[in-house]
């Protein structure tokens, strides 16, 4: 049996309480920080931002992503 889990499952099963499109509330949730934090992400360019107006929301793939390049 193989120890590593393919990426596929992995983006199944992470987060998958949430909707495919997130808010900052939702960004502080699954990444447990604050608000500034959250901002500085988006506004830095770590997590794209999907153009929606004033409000700012990013794709749930993109929060993954991050999660999984900072834990390598």
């Amino acid at each position: 049996m193989s120890d590593k889990i393919s990426v596929n499952t992995v983006y199944s099963l992470m987060f998958r309480n949430y909707p495919e499109i997130v808010g900052i509330n939702d960004i502080c949730k699954m990444l447990n920080i604050g608000r500034t934090k959250a901002y500085q992400l988006v506004k830095s360019g770590v997590l794209k931002q999907i153009p929606c107006g004033r409000a700012i929301k990013v794709a749930k793939i993109t929060v993954i992503d991050y999660i999984l390049q900072s834990a390598q």
